[in-house]
């Protein structure tokens, strides 16, 4: 990676693979943050520009140790 690497622009699937990835890193940890909604919001957003879907859900689960993150696409006919 060069200097000039970090000018380059990103494409929409590698920032929403990089916001997924915080998420499930912050899910993990079990650690709050203040812009966790907006960033579900914004992956919901960018699976909504690239398919044709009626409906997409975002949710996280707990059970005993183990933690899920559950993405729901509900797709058009």
């Amino acid at each position: 990676m060069s200097f000039f690497d970090i000018f380059k622009k990103k494409k929409s699937k590698d920032v929403a693979k990089d916001r997924l990835m915080m998420m499930l890193a912050y899910e993990r940890a079990n650690t709050k943050i203040e812009n966790l909604d907006e960033m579900k919001k914004d992956l919901i957003n960018v699976v909504k520009k690239y398919l044709n879907v009626k409906d997409v859900h975002i949710k996280s689960n707990s059970n005993q140790d183990i933690e899920t993150l559950e993405v729901e696409i509900i797709l058009n006919k």
